[in-house]
């Protein structure tokens, strides 16, 4: 079952793209594995790095959304989580034809039960983009459902490329940018409804998610 799920959402950036019976089908397995659940303590195991394959229901849909800009993509998804210090750490990567991009946000949380903590976030930290020292442009793109060739584009990208090339001399080695994280919505839930070795399954009040240790041979594809 944990296969087929992920075989069913590969390549619907994380459940934006799916179609509606890739997502019915989707949630059916999430249900089946969810009543399966082998791990009955499963806070205790949290521990890791967990790479995001699938969301539904969720807040992180409008960032998602960023990934149908033209030649913006959502790279990945993390997070991190360490039991002995109580910190969650959620990341996102972020890549264009010229750089890539990072930003994650720190959390501490409380276990109030044994599938069930509270969240509360407390810090944003922005990374200096790591510029590429060769513009990545694709042949075709589409926009709003037109197909456009670069192709005239990437025969003249030289003197770009070192204008690039020196914008990434000038933001070498900036340190990152961290802000407070302030409001009412600092605080969340997430319970975990089904873990294993390599899959996990939570929801919250942002959603339903799914994520795979980074470790874990399900994410070969």
């Amino acid at each position: 079952m944990k296969r087929c799920l992920i075989d069913t959402v590969y390549g619907t950036d994380f459940g934006l793209r799916a179609s509606s019976e890739a997502r019915a089908e989707a949630l059916e397995l999430v249900a089946k594995l969810e009543a399966a659940n082998p791990t009955p303590n499963p806070v205790v195991l949290l521990d890791g790095n967990w790479i995001l394959v699938f969301t539904a229901f969720s807040e992180l849909l409008p960032l998602l959304a960023v990934g149908t800009i033209p030649l913006l993509k959502v790279e990945k998804i993390s997070q991190t989580i360490s039991m002995s210090s109580l910190t969650i750490e959620n990341s996102t990567t972020l890549s264009s034809p010229v750089a890539t991009s990072s930003f994650s946000a720190t959390a501490v949380f409380e276990v109030q039960s044994p599938s069930r903590i509270q969240v509360e976030f407390k810090e944003g930290t922005f990374k200096p983009p790591e510029i590429k020292s060769k513009i990545d442009l694709p042949e075709n793109m589409d926009f709003f459902g037109q197909n456009i060739s670069l192709s005239p584009l990437q025969q003249s990208l030289g003197p770009l490329e070192n204008a690039v090339a020196g914008i990434a001399r000038t933001i070498s080695g900036q340190p990152p940018l961290k802000v407070p994280i302030p409001g009412e919505r600092t605080k969340s839930w997430l319970i975990t409804t089904y873990l294993d070795s390599d899959l996990r399954i939570s929801r919250g009040d942002g959603g339903l998610f799914v994520l795979v240790k980074e470790e874990s041979s399900l994410l070969d594809q």
